[in-house]
């Protein structure tokens, strides 16, 4: 089996911990000796001989031989349950009796600084030779006139807790390295779909997506992930379908082209030149077409680009829009339409001129272009404080539901239609609304075809 490397990081920082928390646990332990249980033990153990010493000798003092007859059994037989040296001395420092025959010497214990209990015992702690040594004192009241001071050393190996405690490590290590195993399946699983989502997405397989489980970071990255896809999807798929369209609209005034290019050829070889100017018009009328076409491509691909206009100006809606119109009114004459405007002034600020003019100039331009003579042409500018709503009308037969979102996407135009035009007005005006963080959408109501135009008053 392969070890991961998630697996091996997620191991070594365990360990690490490990590490950190002996070596604080150590330094805890050596700053708060005089708390340890190794102290707390010798008091008790000096209490209890002391006990035992004055219970032995009734807390009478008689003589030192008497005294050490009685106490000397008691002191090695506690000794050897406690594997430690016991002795007591009397207030002058004399041996009064021992659980053994040699008395150690603590001159060099009794030069260090010392645990001391609220009961008067005093700890000391020396290490030498790989071993450590715990000598205890305590100095009772009994005999009376003639106190005992009463004495254990213990010598032990220096690493047995040492030892006990990195045994303890190393089991809890192996116990950790053993359960990390199905966690860091989980966490590498995901990160692995991932991966092979990815490399498949850079393959050309765009439509790739990730389950999600739960709420983690694993699972915010999945979704982030899945948002990604979807919108280099979205994107792709926009661009395929500009370039196709782009191409359909190209093709036909080439082909247009070709064909008078060719009767022309013919004509000139027949020696017939008369009508040879109208299919010259022609073509030259196909090719200001195309120039047209491209412009309003090239224009309509910059809105894709990341870099936002600047949106620091303060366009006058109703003036803007009275414009328009004006420019308009050669048409509405020509047609006999009848156009209406109910205009508030209304200033929308922190917005991009241009951009705006170029919507107005789109929405109107459809209304007078799909409006059939004799109809009507209506425009209401509501504003408040919140922003601006935009509502024209004309009148034109209701398009079907699915129309309705259709008439945005770029190149689209309405079947039956033989009014010339590129399809991209609307899909311009979409995209600059979004910009502006507003909506355009269409809808049929009882008046005729009707374009809403919201946005809102952005804060300085």
């Amino acid at each position: 089996m392969r070890i991961s490397r998630v697996y091996l990081r997620i191991l070594i920082s365990f360990l690490l911990v490990l590490v950190v928390s002996e070596l604080a646990i150590y330094g805890l332990l050596r700053m708060s000796w005089d708390k340890s249980p190794r102290v707390h033990h010798m008091e008790r153990q000096l209490l209890t001989v002391k006990n035992l010493a004055e219970l032995q000798l009734g807390g009478i003092h008689t003589s030192p031989e008497s005294e050490n007859v009685l106490l000397a059994p008691l002191l090695e037989t506690l000794g050897k349950s406690l594997d430690s040296d016991i002795w007591i001395t009397g207030p002058y420092g004399e041996l009064v009796a021992s659980s053994t025959n040699i008395i150690p010497n603590m001159s060099a214990f009794t030069t260090g600084d010392a645990a001391r209990s609220v009961d008067g015992s005093y700890v000391y702690k020396k290490s030498n030779d790989g071993m450590k040594s715990v000598y205890g004192v305590y100095t009772g009241k009994l005999p009376a006139g003639y106190p005992f001071t009463y004495h254990i050393y213990h010598s032990f190996r220096k690493f047995d807790e040492e030892t006990w405690f990195l045994q303890a490590q190393l089991i809890l290590t192996a116990i950790a390295a053993i359960f990390l195993i199905p966690v860091s399946r989980r966490v590498i699983r995901p990160l692995k779909e991932l991966t092979s989502s990815a490399a498949k997405m850079g393959q050309g397989d765009l439509k790739q997506r990730v389950e999600i489980n739960g709420k983690d970071e694993v699972a915010e990255l999945g979704q982030a992930f899945n948002n990604m896809a979807a919108g280099l999807e979205k994107l792709v798929k926009s661009s395929r379908e500009l370039t196709a369209n782009v191409s359909h609209e190209l093709r036909s005034p080439l082909a247009r082209m070709r064909i008078s290019l060719e009767m022309l050829k013919e004509r000139i070889e027949d020696g017939h030149t008369s009508g040879c100017d109208a299919f010259i018009d022609g073509m030259q009328s196909e090719i200001t077409h195309m120039d047209e076409l491209i412009g309003r491509i090239i224009e309509f691909s910059k809105l894709d680009m990341k870099k936002p206009p600047q949106m620091n100006e303060t366009a006058d809606l109703k003036g803007l829009i009275s414009d328009l119109l004006s420019q308009y009114q050669c048409i509405a004459e020509r047609n006999n339409l009848n156009v209406t405007a109910d205009l508030s002034d209304h200033v929308l600020r922190n917005c991009n001129i241009n951009g705006i003019r170029v919507v107005l100039d789109n929405i109107l331009s459809n209304a007078f272009k799909y409006t059939a003579p004799e109809g009507s042409v209506e425009i209401k500018l509501n504003g408040n404080q919140n922003g601006v709503q935009i509502a024209l009308t004309n009148t034109h037969a209701p398009l079907p539901e699915e129309y309705l979102e259709e008439i945005f996407n770029p190149f689209h135009r309405l079947k039956g239609q033989e009014i010339p035009g590129s399809g991209l007005g609307l899909a311009a005006a979409k995209k600059i609304i979004r910009i502006h963080g507003g909506q355009i959408k269409a809808q049929n109501s009882a008046e005729g075809f009707r374009i809403v135009v919201s946005i809102p008053e952005k804060e300085s």
